[in-house]
């Protein structure tokens, strides 16, 4: 049967730990000096959504001359600045690819009647990033990445369809239901995946505290991680 596999990135590929924020920190200090970063969750957000909540939360007010939306620009623009800047100064040493996705890609982009994509609130160009600093751009797509990003829409419920749908025009295929899986770390994930009525596969590779709420989330199977290959692939492609 054919399947379309979408994946989250952080903490279902890729663990950048404390590196991502620090990163968007850096930014935003560039974009607002003299202010303290507030304390704003990343987990399941798109990056504009992230943004969004910081504006809200230093009071921010724009003037006559710039809105939400042109200082959301410049902050997206100075973060991919310096997450560039970073990884390429050494830093991705620091980002843990996660166990068994190596494995798990490979084993998947070898079937035929298998499609992968990206379902992640990053940016596009931060997807990029991210994914090349440990090799796994080219299982989702080259020169373009596959999929949906926080560049689509600010929500993230609103990516799982914009991803069907421009893989679907990309591919002239069409998925519905199980035939599509949302593969992620977060309940947001897993409900992403329930909105659209797919098969929804959660991992427990992202933030411990999550855990309980990702499992009462209802993901139609969980992981402890993908180490398990054998099994994970069988649900995957038969689940």
């Amino acid at each position: 049967m054919k399947r379309l596999v979408l994946f989250d990135i952080d903490g279902t590929l890729l663990n950048g730990g404390k590196l991502w924020r620090e990163i968007f920190e850096r930014a935003f200090l560039q974009v607002f000096p003299g202010f303290g970063f507030p304390r704003v969750s990343f987990s399941g957000k798109t990056d504009r959504q992230i943004c969004a909540e910081v504006l809200r939360e230093i009071q921010w007010k724009p003037d006559t001359s710039d809105s939400n939306r042109d200082v959301t620009d410049r902050l997206i623009k100075e973060y991919l600045v310096v997450l560039a800047r970073e990884l390429q100064a050494g830093r991705g040493a620091e980002v843990e690819l996660l166990p068994g996705v190596c494995e798990i890609l490979q084993r998947l982009q070898s079937v035929k009647t298998v499609r992968l994509g990206l379902l992640t609130g990053n940016v596009r160009e931060g997807a990029r990033l991210k994914l090349d600093c440990k090799g796994l751009q080219g299982f989702f797509g080259a020169p373009e990445l596959r999929g949906a990003f926080g560049d689509d829409h600010v929500d993230r419920y609103a990516l799982p369809t914009i991803a069907v749908q421009k893989i679907e025009a990309e591919t002239g295929i069409r998925y519905a239901g199980k035939e599509i899986v949302i593969i992620g770390d977060t309940p947001h994930d897993v409900q992403c995946g329930r909105s659209i009525g797919v098969m929804a596969v959660a991992v427990g590779t992202g933030r411990a505290e999550y855990r309980e709420a990702l499992l009462a989330s209802g993901p139609d199977h969980f992981f402890t991680d993908l180490r398990d290959t054998k099994n994970v692939i069988k649900v995957l492609l038969n689940g």
